[in-house]
């Protein structure tokens, strides 16, 4: 019966040290920082942007190839033209994922 235990015993440190020895050897690699974009569209013109009360910037770029970037999560985007709130959108983004917001004429 000892015999029978520590034979147990054994091949249960075994497996268990052979289970728990991976490798976590970093190669240096520094991974991405995570990254969102918004790109805008419709009449940009006069267009100011504010991302989850941050200040405010005017759109100068337009279409899908003009991204700005933002961190993903959830954002509320506002966009005023001549003082009127003409958009206000609560998204959610994932890395690297893309968000269109129109701007109305």
């Amino acid at each position: 019966m000892d015999i029978i235990r520590t034979l147990l015993i054994i091949s249960l440190l075994a497996i268990t040290s052979a289970c728990s020895s991976y490798n976590t050897y970093s190669s240096g690699q520094m991974a991405a920082e995570p990254v969102s974009y918004l790109y805008f569209s419709g009449n940009i013109t006069g267009a100011e942007v504010s991302i989850d009360d941050a200040p405010s910037f005017m759109v100068t770029k337009a279409g899908a190839k003009q991204q700005y970037k933002v961190t993903p999560g959830k954002h509320t985007i506002v966009v005023t033209k001549q003082g009127q709130v003409v958009v206000q959108r609560n998204v959610l983004l994932g890395d690297g994922h893309e968000k269109e917001i129109n701007i109305p004429q």
